[in-house]
């Protein structure tokens, strides 16, 4: 019984190191592909979903190749301060935890107009279907961000931690 309890314990440690491993890569290639590659697989998955003409086929590609270099940019820019090795001073931790609450809005911002171009752009069926396909990767995603926040016991944050 032991050695059957152990062996279940090997196997799920396995599967979950194997799962990790593959999210991890698939991040990878993601962060290595051009935002021209990054806006062709985007626009490839939406032309699936919503059955798209050549005129929407185009004028969705412009929008989802602004949005990846935007976000290569960003992204570039994170692992150069991670090479780097610097961390921000204490002032500098500071000045982020108050422009957090604008950081937010902004990003809020580019989403709104995200979904007013993507409006202009699909007809109300093709919306209504691109809105519902958004809501289950909020949902999925918030479900994974769920998970990762769980921290053990010692690792908790104390309210006067988090301002």
């Amino acid at each position: 019984m032991k050695k059957l309890a152990l062996i279940l314990t090997i196997m799920i440690s396995c599967t979950a190191f194997a799962q990790r491993d593959g999210r991890q890569d698939r991040l990878k290639k993601m962060m290595e592909a051009s935002p021209e590659e990054m806006a062709d697989i985007q626009t490839k998955r939406l032309t699936l979903a919503l059955v798209l003409d050549d005129k929407q086929l185009k004028a969705i590609y412009d929008l989802e190749l602004a949005a990846a270099k935007e976000r290569k940019a960003h992204w570039q820019e994170r692992a150069e301060k991670m090479k780097s090795g610097e961390k921000p001073t204490e002032e500098e931790r500071a000045a982020m935890r108050e422009n957090r609450k604008d950081r937010y809005a902004a990003m809020l911002d580019k989403q709104i107009a995200h979904q007013e171009k993507m409006q202009k752009i699909l007809n109300e069926e093709q919306f209504d279907q691109w809105r519902k396909m958004k809501m289950k990767q909020k949902q999925r995603m918030t479900m994974r961000d769920g998970k990762r926040r769980e921290r053990p016991e010692g690792r908790r944050r104390t309210n006067g931690e988090r301002k």
